[in-house]
C-alpha cells in the first residue's frame, strides 16, 4: 500500500470521529509515518485535548485497517474504553506512560503482534481467552489499580510484568491482582526488578514454555476479616519448562502454593524471604506449599531470610536438594518426599540432618510415625558414601520406634517385653545391622572369655568328654563351641576324676552351660547376620 493509499485509509476509519484533536491528529501522522506518536513526554496528570486520544478512535484504526504493522502512543491520555473484545488486530500496540480512564478490554481478540503498557497507569486490563502471537507486557513501572485478568489467555511470547505494581485501594481481602489460570505462554513469565503486588497472584493450571522469573519480587496475600492472610502466590497444578526462580530477596507474605506443578528446571529459592510478617510462624499456616510437585532439577533453599515455617513437601519429588542451616523452621510435612541426592555444599552431618527430620509435626513423630522421611534420608546419605551419617539416623530412628512403642505392637501385650527385647539386642550386636562390627567384637569377647574358662577348667582336671585323651586347647574348642556348624553337640559332657571335690562337679556343669551358651550366641550370630544381609537392598532403597 502507498502512503496516499494509508492516508486514505486512516481518513476512512476516522470518519465520524470529527473534530479530531491534536493529540488524535498527531496519532494519525506518526501512524503515516510508522513512527511513534509523542503526544507527551511524562504521564498526563489530567484530560485535555492535548493529550487526550478517544479509545473507540483507536480501536476502529487497530480493525478496520489492517495495513498497520503497529500503534506506538507516548504521554496519552486514553479516553473511554479501549475495546478490543472478540476482534482480530492487526497491529502490535505500544503504550508508554499512557492514563487510561478504564480498563482496555482484549478478552477474545486475537492479535497479530504484541501488546505492551510501559509506566502506565491501568485501571485494569480484561484478557480472557486473548490471542497475542508476541509479548504482552504490563511493565516498566505500570500502576494497575484493579485485575489483570488473563485465564485462558494464549501468548506465543512472553508474560512481562516487571517493575510493575499490582495495588488495590479499596478492599484487599479478596482481591486477586493477576488471575491467569490455564493461560499458555510460549516464553518466559516475568515478576521481576521488584514487581509489587498486593493481593493473591492466581496462576492455576498454567503453562509457561519458558521460566518464571520473579527474582526480587514482593508479595503481599490478602487478608480477610478475620485477620488470616491468604495465599500470597498460586501456581498450582502449573507446567513450566524451564526454571522457576524465587531468588535475590523474593519477599511473600502469604503462603506460595505449587500443588501438583511440574518444573522442567531448577526451582531456586536461594535468598528468598517466605512467611515476611510473620503469620505461618504462630499459627497453623505454611510458608511454602509444594505437595506432590515435581521438580526435574535442583530444590534451592539456600541462604533463606527466615528458616521455612510450615512448610508442605508431602508427596514431592526433586532431582537434587541443596539447603543449609537457614531452610528449615519447625512443622515440616516430609511424607513422600523424594530427593535423589544432596547437592554441593547442603549439610550431610547427622546433627544436622537428625534436627531436620525432628522438625516434623509431632504426631508424624509419634502416634502417626511416617517412616518415608528416615527411610528416604538413610538411602540418600548411604548412596553418597555418607554410611556413617546414615547410621546414625537409622539407630536414632530404631531407639524412636522402641520408645513411642511401635516395636511389637501387634504382639500380645503380655509379649510386647519380649519384641522390645530382642530389638533392643539386635541394636546392641549388630546396631540393626547398620554396625555389624559390633557383632565381631562380642564373638571376639565371647571367645576369649570361654577360652579363658576352659582353661580355668582343664587346670582343675576337667576335660570335655571328646578330648579327654587328647591333648586339649582352650581357644580351639571355644572356637568350636562358637561356629554353629562346627559340631552338633552343643554341650559335651565334661570328665570328672575319681574322688572329685563337689567344687569340681560344678565346675564340669558350669562348662556345660557355658558350651551351650556359646552354641547359642554362633547360632544368633548366623541368624543376626543373615537378617542383616537380607534387609540390606530393602533398607537402602529409601521405600
Amino acid at each position: 500500500m502507498t502512503s496516499a493509499e494509508l492516508s486514505a485509509a486512516l481518513v476512512a476509519a476516522a470518519a465520524g470521529f470529527e473534530p479530531l484533536r491534536r493529540a488524535e491528529r498527531q496519532l494519525l501522522k506518526a501512524l503515516l509515518r510508522d513512527d511513534i506518536a509523542r503526544v507527551g513526554l511524562r504521564r498526563p496528570a489530567e484530560r485535555g485535548e492535548d493529550v487526550a486520544v478517544r479509545g473507540a478512535l483507536l480501536a476502529r484504526l487497530v480493525t478496520q485497517v489492517p495495513q498497520l504493522r503497529r500503534v506506538q502512543l507516548l504521554g496519552a491520555w486514553i479516553e473511554g474504553p479501549l475495546d478490543l473484545g472478540d476482534l482480530r488486530v492487526g497491529a502490535s500496540l505500544w503504550f508508554y506512560r499512557c492514563v487510561f480512564e478504564v480498563a482496555p478490554r482484549l478478552d477474545g481478540a486475537r492479535l497479530a503482534g504484541g501488546a505492551s503498557f510501559g509506566d502506565c497507569l491501568l485501571p485494569g486490563l480484561r484478557a480472557e481467552r486473548c490471542r497475542v502471537a508476541d509479548d504482552l507486557a504490563v511493565h516498566a513501572g505500570c500502576s494497575v489499580a484493579s485485575e489483570l485478568r488473563l485465564e485462558g489467555a494464549r501468548i506465543g511470547g512472553h508474560l512481562v510484568l516487571s517493575r510493575s505494581v499490582l495495588h488495590d485501594e479499596h478492599d484487599r481481602s479478596t482481591r486477586r491482582p493477576l488471575v491467569a489460570d490455564r493461560a499458555r505462554i510460549g516464553g518466559d513469565l516475568r515478576l521481576d526488578e521488584g514487581f509489587e503486588s498486593h493481593g493473591e497472584l492466581r496462576l492455576a493450571s498454567v503453562r509457561i514454555g519458558g521460566d518464571l522469573v520473579a527474582s526480587r519480587a514482593r508479595l503481599y496475600g490478602p487478608v480477610d476479616a478475620a485477620g488470616v492472610r491468604r495465599d500470597a502466590l498460586v501456581l498450582d497444578r502449573a507446567v513450566i519448562g524451564g526454571q522457576v526462580r524465587l531468588d535475590q530477596g523474593f519477599a511473600a507474605a502469604g503462603r506460595v502454593c505449587l500443588r501438583r506443578a511440574e518444573i522442567g528446571g531448577d526451582l531456586d529459592c536461594s535468598g528468598a524471604g517466605f512467611d515476611r510478617v510473620g503469620d505461618a510462624s504462630w499459627g497453623d499456616g505454611a510458608a511454602l506449599v509444594l505437595d506432590r510437585a515435581r521438580v526435574h532439577g535442583t530444590l534451592v533453599l539456600s541462604g533463606l531470610q527466615e528458616p521455612l515455617a510450615g512448610a508442605s513437601f508431602a508427596g514431592t519429588r526433586v532431582g537434587t536438594l541443596l539447603d543449609d542451616h537457614s531452610s528449615w523452621g519447625e512443622r515440616l510435612v516430609l511424607d513422600g518426599f523424594v530427593y535423589s541426592r544432596f547437592g554441593e555444599g547442603a549439610p550431610l552431618d547427622a546433627p544436622f540432618r537428625l534436627a531436620w527430620l525432628e522438625r516434623q509435626p509431632g504426631r508424624h513423630l509419634a502416634e502417626d510415625f511416617r517412616h518415608h522421611p528416615w527411610r528416604r534420608l538413610i538411602a540418600v546419605l548411604a548412596r553418597m558414601g555418607e554410611r556413617h551419617s546414615a547410621s546414625e539416623v537409622a539407630l536414632r530412628r530404631e531407639r524412636l520406634l522402641r520408645r513411642i512403642g511401635r516395636i511389637g505392637r501387634s504382639f500380645p501385650q503380655a509379649l510386647r517385653w519380649l519384641a522390645r527385647g530382642a530389638h533392643a539386642l539386635y541394636g546392641a550386636a549388630l546396631g540393626y545391622g547398620w554396625r555389624p562390627q559390633r557383632l565381631g567384637a562380642w564373638l571376639l569377647a565371647a571367645w576369649l572369655g570361654g577360652a579363658a574358662l576352659y582353661w580355668a577348667a582343664e587346670q582343675q582336671g576337667l576335660r570335655p568328654g571328646p578330648a579327654r585323651h587328647e591333648s586339649f586347647s582352650a581357644l580351639a574348642h571355644s572356637a568350636d563351641r562358637l561356629l554353629p556348624l562346627a559340631h552338633q553337640d552343643p554341650g559335651p559332657s565334661w570328665s570328672v576324676p575319681p574322688n572329685a571335690a563337689p567344687a569340681q562337679a560344678d565346675w564340669a556343669e558350669g562348662m556345660r552351660w557355658l558350651g551351650r551358651l556359646q552354641s547359642l550366641l554362633g547360632w544368633c550370630a548366623l541368624l543376626g547376620l543373615g537378617l542383616s544381609w537380607a534387609s540390606r537392598g530393602r533398607r537402602e532403597s529409601g521405600r
